[in-house]
């Protein structure tokens, strides 16, 4: 019998550690409303956001030195 390839849920290098964010009832509904709509879940969708929050973050301490 051939053995198949593991298949990872998470990138390289990602923790599998959850860290806990607190949402009010409508920031929720509105989470799930764009994973939704992007077909991804919930989870994938609020790293996104945070990923692309750091970049902006990040540029914006760049801009101010």
């Amino acid at each position: 019998m051939e053995t198949l390839p593991k298949v990872r849920r998470i990138s390289k290098g990602a923790t599998s550690q959850p860290l806990g964010a607190r949402l009010m009832p409508a920031e929720k509904d509105e989470v799930e409303r764009y994973a939704f709509r992007l077909q991804r879940s919930r989870a994938w969708f609020l790293r996104f956001l945070i990923l692309r929050g750091l970049a902006d973050y990040k540029r914006e301490l760049a801009s101010h030195q």
